[in-house]
């Protein structure tokens, strides 16, 4: 039976790779492969006919070894020849498409006035459903909904920069997806940035050439007030051979020092000699030349410089917040460090505060509403810049926050000493260590400033990021009979919730719009102890007797609870315990009459139990 073969026209070809025999019927030459065929057809004229290999009517055919080709009709051999066509001429690559036209931007920062309670009305839902999923069968309160200003609202911004696109000198620009687009207003922006800062160092890009080189991106930081600070982010290409350079340059110096010192030459006097020659970057003296003529030019805002870990600032590097919050005598003042997180919407900011308080003071207590401090403390976790902590200090009798970052440790105190609040600590440890810290496993050097004894913590703040709490801290979270819990993110929020809610229930819900016209909204919830009364006279704190049959923040949340006296030693150190003591005994068998080893061992087996960790 003759094999089954593909006809084009002018040829023959199997699909069955094990038929190898493709034979030209014109000079009767045999090749192995269809592509050394597609070379012959091309060399040879006679064969390949007037129209090429894959139009000849009157060419070769190709004969594989089997019986003749069969006829094809001519429709066949149309579609026959197209399809050889593709094959045949396929690309090698994709051809390039043309960039898209100009695209106004309208998906993320126009206002939408008329629909905005619209919009914010259907966000609010989709949180009351995503909370309803977590409750199951328990009520929820109704939701406290607290509206951002329908325009000029974004106290933060950040814009890429164009340069000489699409006619374009210089310029902001946006990604949407893969798409480039530029933005020649923003209306979501405080009137200082759209209507002052936006257009002002466009002008003075276009004049300064020092100042636009090598910029890719500016961020806009403002205040309800006027305060302002610009930050200029430029590229600054890693020069490898420069590195390596400046390394033996200071390996060179180094060994100069060294030689001096030895023969008693004043190594300060030399001292000129020895210095290593530094790449500036773009941030160099002409560059701070020009951004002092920047700063006059927007009315005195800061201007900060950024390039590959260095930084160059004519002004200073934060603003100076004034917040109106809802009971307070007077504004709350907060010192923002740039490039650090800071609510980005200064009137929702003040809403959430608000709120916040109100729920700290009392469980039903209204917003603005007066009264007595509470006679227990508050603990807040990621603190950041003592945001919450100094607005909710006067509604407690102290305030115990934690931070692990310096540079924001270092502005809530600021924060707490300028508003002359006397009864916040900061402290700079983790979550987890602070569990451990309470329960009195470890002991930490940068905790030997506060007396965690003295407070009666009952209350948690919690403010994490969008990945929120995660199951350790939530654990940890679980053991306050209230907790206020602020979210960015309502999704993480529900994951959090559904460990939360074995063994509490929710008493409040806030929701902030702080982004208006997109889909993130934040959400505050107060939670307290399930079937457990808070009040004040009775209210469970860490530092009481009963402490000692609280769960370890570590314990796994469906272990069994273990009381802190039966279990002394903490997890994390027993199995170098168990490797100590296994020392000791091999000491003791094997170098019995070297009583050295054993006192040795010994000593170090002590210093490991005695040890803060």
């Amino acid at each position: 039976t003759p094999p089954t073969v593909v006809w084009y026209e002018g040829m023959t070809v199997l699909p069955d790779s094990s038929m190898t025999s493709f034979v030209c019927e014109t000079c009767g030459a045999t090749f192995k492969s269809r592509n050394a065929l597609f070379r012959h057809l091309k060399k040879s004229e006679p064969c390949r006919g007037p129209e090429g290999p894959g139009d000849a009517k009157d060419g070769c055919n190709v004969v594989v070894s089997g019986g003749p080709p069969p006829q094809s009709t001519a429709t066949e051999n149309q579609s026959l020849q197209d399809t050889h066509k593709k094959i045949t001429n396929r690309p090698h690559k994709k051809a390039k498409t043309k960039p898209p036209e100009h695209v106004e931007h309208k998906f993320s920062i126009d206002t939408r006035p008329d629909t905005y309670a619209q919009e914010l009305q259907a966000k609010v839902t989709r949180l009351e459903t995503l909370l309803a999923s977590a409750a199951g069968a328990l009520s929820l309160p109704q939701t406290e909904v607290f509206m951002s200003p329908p325009e000029h609202f974004r106290m933060r911004c950040e814009f890429d920069i164009c340069q000489n696109y699409r006619g374009i000198d210089v310029g902001y620009f946006m990604w949407h997806g893969k798409e480039r687009v530029v933005i020649s207003r923003f209306p979501m922006g405080a009137k200082l940035i759209s209507d002052k800062l936006m257009p002002g160092l466009l002008a003075m890009l276009q004049k300064e050439e020092i100042l636009r080189r090598q910029l890719f991106q500016v961020n806009f930081h403002t205040t309800l007030h006027g305060d302002a600070v610009v930050s200029l982010l430029y590229r600054s290409p890693y020069q490898r051979a420069v590195k390596k350079q400046q390394e033996q340059q200071r390996q060179r110096a180094r060994q100069k020092k060294e030689e001096l010192a030895a023969g008693g030459v004043d190594i300060e006097d030399d001292a000129t000699d020895l210095e290593v020659e530094m790449d500036e970057g773009p941030l160099t003296a002409d560059w701070e030349a020009a951004a002092t003529r920047l700063q006059a030019a927007l009315g005195g805002a800061s201007i900060v410089g950024r390039s590959r870990g260095k930084k160059r600032v004519v002004g200073r590097d934060w603003v100076q917040e004034r917040l109106t919050v809802a009971g307070t005598p007077q504004p709350i003042c907060y010192r923002q460090l740039e490039g650090f997180f800071s609510q980005s919407n200064g009137e929702v900011a003040q809403h959430m505060l608000s709120w916040a308080r109100a729920v700290a003071r009392a469980d039903n207590a209204e917003v603005g509403e007066n009264g007595p401090a509470r006679t227990d403390d508050l603990l807040e976790l990621y603190c950041g810049n003592a945001n919450f902590a100094v607005a909710l200090a006067p509604c407690f009798r102290a305030v115990l926050a934690t931070e692990l970052v310096k540079a924001l440790v270092e502005a809530a105190r600021q924060n707490a000493d300028d508003n002359q609040i006397a009864n916040v600590e900061v402290a700079r440890v983790s979550s987890e260590e602070l569990a451990q810290a309470i329960d009195g496993v470890r002991s930490f050097q940068r905790l030997a400033h506060i007396d965690l004894a003295k407070y009666r913590l009952s209350t948690l703040l919690v403010d994490p990021p969008r990945a929120g709490l995660g199951p350790d801290v939530a654990a940890f979270a679980a053991r306050f009979p209230r907790i206020i819990y602020i979210s960015c993110n309502p999704v993480t929020l529900v994951e959090d919730l559904r460990m939360l809610l074995t063994t509490h229930e929710i008493a409040r819900v806030a929701a902030f719009d702080q982004f208006a016209y997109t889909e993130h909204l934040e959400a505050g919830v107060l939670l307290l102890r399930r079937n457990t009364p808070v009040v004040q006279a009775e209210v469970r704190c860490f530092n009481e007797p009963k402490r000692a049959e609280s769960r370890d923040v570590l314990q796994d949340a469906h272990a069994p609870a273990t009381s802190r006296a039966a279990n002394t030693v903490s997890r994390i150190y027993q199995s170098r315990a168990i490797l100590y003591s296994t020392g000791l005994l091999l000491t003791l068998v094997i170098f019995r009459k070297r009583l050295g080893d054993f006192r040795g061992y010994l000593r170090g087996l002590m210093r490991l139990c005695s040890s803060e960790g």
